[in-house]
């Protein structure tokens, strides 16, 4: 039986040997220098909330899930770094007022320094899972928008009429950070029927299984009544991504110590197709303009492989 309630673990620590640095979440300070330890330098650019920085499990070598909605791979990263509904998200006007009878998540944000891919993993408690395609904002669907700096510059993702040129401001869309929709099960291939929509930028090779892959399972029925959906994803990010050109753009290298800048935006819904609406849009940051820039986005410590595992 799937419960919609998870434990809350409120502290994260980072583990490094016998060493161990307690990192305080949203108002409370990394606590920085303990034991010796010399993290690589990030750049000066301050992601949000002030003071907070998470940690990315690092897979091992050959230890990268199979990506098909069994989430038993994911037992073997420890509790720490386990990220709950109740963990910094806020909704759009900036609240906290959760409601686990409606929805409560538990998210899991991994890498893996050989295939330089980041992996995503949720547990998600609904209690009306929509999937149908149609009606409502955000591209009509419960969903699960990811943004990705890979090299931690803060940089803006969506452009309007402020570039004036087309052709530019198409260049422009996602080229140093990117935001994608995930959403399940795919309905199609292209667009907002894929499981990943890139949906600011007009790329179509983005979707190539050598950038991303995914797993769904569902515990329950789609759009209809209480279900517990359970997700895992992986995802390339990219230094400079040229919509037209997988050749001319640079893919990032992930480095265990390296930090980056991750932020999502949890899309629930309500109802069914032009009954449906959007119930909440819950941002991990609080900043709700994060489908816009990496500036909402929050710190995540690319760690060491875990000598726990």
């Amino acid at each position: 039986m799937v419960f919609p309630c998870f434990d809350r673990f409120v502290p994260i620590y980072f583990h490094r040997k016998t060493h161990i640095i307690r990192r305080y979440l949203v108002k409370e300070r990394l606590v920085s220098g303990l034991l010796g330890l010399c993290l690589v330098a990030a750049p000066a650019f301050a992601h949000i909330p002030d003071g907070a920085q998470w940690t990315a499990f690092q897979w091992p070598d050959g230890t990268t899930p199979t990506l098909d909605g069994d989430l038993s791979e994911w037992e073997i990263v420890p509790d720490d770094y386990i990220i709950n509904m109740d963990d910094q998200h806020l909704d759009a006007e900036g609240n906290a007022d959760y409601d686990f009878a409606d929805l409560n998540l538990k998210i899991i944000v991994g890498y893996s320094a050989s295939t330089d891919m980041l992996y995503f993993m949720m547990e998600r408690f609904d209690d009306h899972y929509d999937r149908d395609g149609e009606g409502g904002g955000a591209g009509g669907d419960d969903s699960w928008e990811v943004h990705i700096d890979g090299d931690h510059t803060g940089d803006r993702m969506r452009w309007n009429k402020d570039i004036e040129d087309e052709d530019e401001r198409q260049l422009a869309q996602g080229r140093e950070s990117q935001a994608y929709h995930t959403r399940f099960p795919p309905l199609g291939d292209t667009g907002g029927d894929s499981w990943t929509w890139f949906w600011m930028s007009a790329a179509t090779w983005h979707t190539d299984a050598q950038y991303g892959d995914w797993g769904f399972q569902l515990d329950g029925s789609l759009n209809s009544g209480e279900a517990t959906a359970f997700i895992e994803f992986s995802k390339a990010a990219w230094d400079e991504f040229i919509f037209t050109s997988p050749g001319e753009s640079t893919l990032h290298d992930f480095n265990e110590n390296e930090i980056i800048g991750l932020n999502w935006q949890v899309v629930d819904h309500d109802g069914n197709g032009a009954d449906a609406k959007v119930d909440k849009n819950w941002y991990f940051s609080g900043a709700n303009d994060s489908w816009r820039t990496t500036a909402s986005a929050t710190d995540f410590l690319l760690a060491p492989v875990d000598p726990r595992v």
